[in-house]
């Protein structure tokens, strides 16, 4: 796909803003030198400025399998936590750390890339609002309340057993929004989810999602979901992954397969390791685009592409440097120059505002 003249104009003018990249699995377990273009991935400083990408929230996963307990899922958050100070350090001249809107927009001011904090499964706060609070305090700007299975407070896409949000997960919402974290459903049940809205007295945000009507996942949203979201000011980002926007009706469409266990050194080869299968066209990707703008409304979407946490991704977008191909295939559906923008960053950005 050619990048027209009006795309490249509008995409260096945007503030580029990627709510959901799991770099940090990266920066922990292989310490890249994240200054150069690697090989591995799909997130460095290279390729983050060829994108044009200005900031993102690098989420501190939480992989249920090597944790066995609360405890041992909060020491691995840390351990990434740390991981991702000491990038930005080691970066400074491109990287800063951001707490707030006002960062963001100051870090492109600047020249740099925002770097904001979210943790991908709240079990790693051990069931202790104290524990949230001093997250909070390194950094921490946002939850995704559960990952792959229930926390002990709330139920998530692959298992029920609290019938949604339990009552100290409420108490979590209050909390979060109390100190200004920014509350994540991604990856949550509909029922929690549902739940999460009625305890909310702020915005809240799926950091990576996308649109059930398209393709039935568990981890994707219902229209009435999406509609619920945009009406109560959230903002769902949509998801990149494969596996999330489904093939559609595309002709020699192969669905991705995980790489054998035998070849996984790490969490991060689990995240990233390619197996058999492609992805499907961008094509596909925009159509949960434009579901999400006619369902939530054009000011309550934005992009959560979860690069570094899949393995098969649109053709055409394989990893984080090709952003700008995003801004032209919006702009070829039909979508205005200001809904471009605000998918881009700016419909985040106000949520920030109203959040953090």
């Amino acid at each position: 796909m050619q990048i027209s003249d009006e795309a490249q104009r509008l995409h260096a003018n945007s503030l580029l803003f990627d709510t959901h990249i799991d770099t940090a699995t990266h920066l922990l377990w292989r310490n890249p030198d994240f200054a150069t273009r690697l090989d591995v991935g799909h997130v460095d400083i290279p390729r983050m400025r060829e994108g044009g990408v200005n900031a993102a929230f690098f989420a501190v996963w939480i992989n249920e399998v090597d944790t066995n307990s609360d405890l041992e899922a909060m020491r691995l958050a840390l351990r990434e936590i740390d991981s991702i100070h000491r990038t930005i350090d080691a970066n400074s001249a491109d990287l800063v750390l951001a707490l707030t809107a006002d960062d963001v927009v100051q870090a492109k001011a600047e020249g740099k890339i925002a770097v904001l904090i979210s943790i991908e499964g709240g079990r790693c706060i051990d069931e202790d609002l104290g524990i949230l609070r001093t997250f909070y305090k390194v950094g921490v700007r946002s939850i995704t309340l559960a990952w792959g299975a229930a926390t002990g407070w709330i139920d998530s896409h692959n298992e029920e057993r609290h019938g949604g949000l339990a009552d100290f997960g409420r108490d979590v919402v209050r909390e979060m929004q109390q100190l200004g974290m920014v509350v994540d459903i991604s990856h949550v049940s509909d029922k929690a989810f549902w739940d999460v809205l009625e305890v909310a007295e702020r915005p809240v945000f799926a950091s990576h999602s996308c649109c059930r009507t398209l393709h039935e996942h568990n981890r994707n949203m219902t229209d009435d979901m999406i509609t619920a979201l945009g009406q109560a000011d959230g903002v769902i980002n949509v998801n990149f992954v494969a596996g999330f926007i489904g093939p559609g009706d595309t002709p020699g469409y192969i669905e991705a397969t995980k790489a054998p266990p035998e070849e996984i050194m790490d969490p991060f080869d689990f995240l990233v390791k390619t197996g058999d299968g492609n992805g499907p066209p961008m094509s596909r990707l925009m159509d949960h685009f434009d579901l999400a703008v006619k369902l939530a409304g054009a000011s309550q979407v934005g992009i959560g592409t979860d690069y570094d946490g899949a393995s098969k991704f649109p053709t055409g977008l394989d990893d984080i440097s090709f952003m700008p191909l995003v801004t032209q295939g919006l702009l070829d559906r039909g979508h205005t120059a200001e809904v471009v923008e605000g998918i881009l960053g700016a419909n985040d950005i106000r949520l920030l505002r109203q959040t953090l």
